[in-house]
């Protein structure tokens, strides 16, 4: 493994999606599949299952009622980024989380801020004093 890939923090990926409130028991279920999948096919240490939050409320699209779902997984490893999301989607095909879907999954990969660079005052100080 390089340094810089060591240095770097790992991703968490979103995959939200809507879905007939009438097959919340099979979203689990797909998910739950699926979490399995992913945890047994991991390759990374750091792998672990992903959370599962619905939105409270239900909406209305195209005249169906639809519930929003969100899977987060934490912590994916940046260098395993691309293998890791083709696992995914396979899993989520074989699981049966992409046909409860209506409109699809969607994937989206977030990182962390960068941490602020902070400078100390008295090194700051001390350098200006040495080069004066």
């Amino acid at each position: 493994m390089s340094g810089s890939a060591e240095a770097s923090p790992p991703l968490d990926v979103y995959v939200w999606y809507e879905a007939d409130p009438a097959d919340d028991a099979r979203v689990r279920g797909a998910v739950d599949r699926l979490a399995e999948a992913m945890v047994r096919g991991g390759t990374d240490p750091l792998h672990e299952r992903p959370r599962l939050l619905r939105r409270p409320e239900t909406t209305l699209r195209d005249g169906a009622p639809r519930s929003t779902w969100m899977e987060v997984w934490p912590a994916v490893p940046r260098h395993a980024l691309d293998g890791w999301l083709a696992r995914l989607e396979t899993s989520a095909r074989d699981a049966g989380a992409t046909a409860i879907a209506r409109g699809g999954r969607h994937v989206e990969v977030f990182e962390p801020p960068p941490a602020p660079r902070v400078r100390c005052r008295a090194v700051s100080a001390a350098r200006a004093a040495s080069s004066g």
